[in-house]
């Protein structure tokens, strides 16, 4: 038997035994000691309580039993051996029931709209935050942690969990952690990975880079391409999840491109020379003519509006 069945097992058997009923503050002590002596134990014991939560709202739903005739006599204390051979066969009952429900589990989908984040939290006690026009689907299974981001940009805060990797599949690249903090973006064929703290390993093509804090990863079919960020442009990098579009002097093609990923009405630049001007500040992603009414005062720039389209020129 694997590290992960027994956890699961002894897990279990805390959740039988808490709900017999004779329960008291020396049982909480144990359960809490043995909880703190390994992350494993807690996502194990939080998982299989979702699950002892959805069997409850399932009964439930059951309709209420027909009333007895007449009431039985209580049975003799000799059958208290019975019970607690049966809330012993329940724990490991549910244990293997937790490992079916998990590996048969359809994915979750998670998804964001244009100009919305969103944080959600796992089962596991991972939590994602999603960007702006955001899909990903997410699967928990027993033995490992899955995740497909179909579009967009999110940033995950992993629990770690040594007995089940967590696997990201995001178009060319494929990302596996144990626990760390980092964010994936996936656009137009492209993938680039982020790493805030901890270590991941990055697989492209057969090609594979471990990332660290400030460690950053460009994909595409092209191979993989590692380098290094500053903590300010890290900071710049992951100001979406405050509700902020941070740019660094970044040429103004590059920051309209930003814009657009927020808004339906799109900031259109014809001139390369217009594109090439450098642009800073920190601006809210959605308030697009806020950025193009500066770009007119500050840059005496012109930019009008026609439809959904912001045309930019001298």
């Amino acid at each position: 038997m694997g590290t992960a069945q027994i956890i699961e097992e002894q897990a279990a058997a805390w959740l039988a035994r808490r709900d017999r009923g004779d329960w008291g503050a020396v049982q909480e002590w144990e359960l809490e000691n043995w909880l703190l002596q390994a992350t494993a134990h807690r996502v194990a014991f939080l998982r299989l309580e979702s699950i002892w939560r959805r069997a409850d709202a399932l009964d439930a739903l059951a309709p209420a039993p027909q009333a007895l005739p007449s009431a039985r006599p209580a049975m003799p204390d000799r059958f208290g051996y019975w019970r607690a051979a049966a809330g012993l066969a329940l724990a490991s009952g549910l244990a293997l029931m937790a490992a079916s429900l998990l590996q048969g589990e359809s994915p979750q989908v998670y998804a964001t709209r244009l100009g919305e984040n969103k944080t959600v939290a796992l089962a596991e006690g991972s939590r994602i935050t999603l960007n702006t026009a955001t899909q990903l689907r997410a699967s928990m299974a027993a033995d490992k942690r899955m995740v497909w981001l179909d579009s967009g940009e999110a940033f995950f805060d992993v629990a770690p969990d040594s007995t089940r990797p967590f696997v990201i599949e995001a178009g060319v690249g494929r990302i596996t952690v144990l626990g760390t903090r980092f964010s994936v973006r996936r656009e137009a064929g492209k993938v680039s990975v982020l790493v805030a703290e901890g270590k991941v390993r990055v697989r492209q093509d057969g090609k594979e880079v471990v990332l660290s804090g400030n460690g950053t990863a460009a994909l595409d079919k092209g191979g993989i391409a590692q380098s290094q960020v500053s903590p300010e442009q890290m900071r710049g990098r992951l100001g979406w999840r405050e509700g902020r579009l941070i740019l660094d002097q970044m040429p103004l093609a590059q920051a309209a491109a930003e814009f657009n990923r927020y808004n339906n009405r799109k900031i259109v630049i014809a001139d390369p020379e217009v594109a090439a001007i450098k642009v800073g500040g920190s601006f809210s992603p959605t308030n697009v003519d806020g950025f193009t009414h500066l770009l007119e005062l500050g840059f005496g720039l012109r930019a009008e509006r026609a439809g959904e389209k912001i045309n930019i020129s001298r």
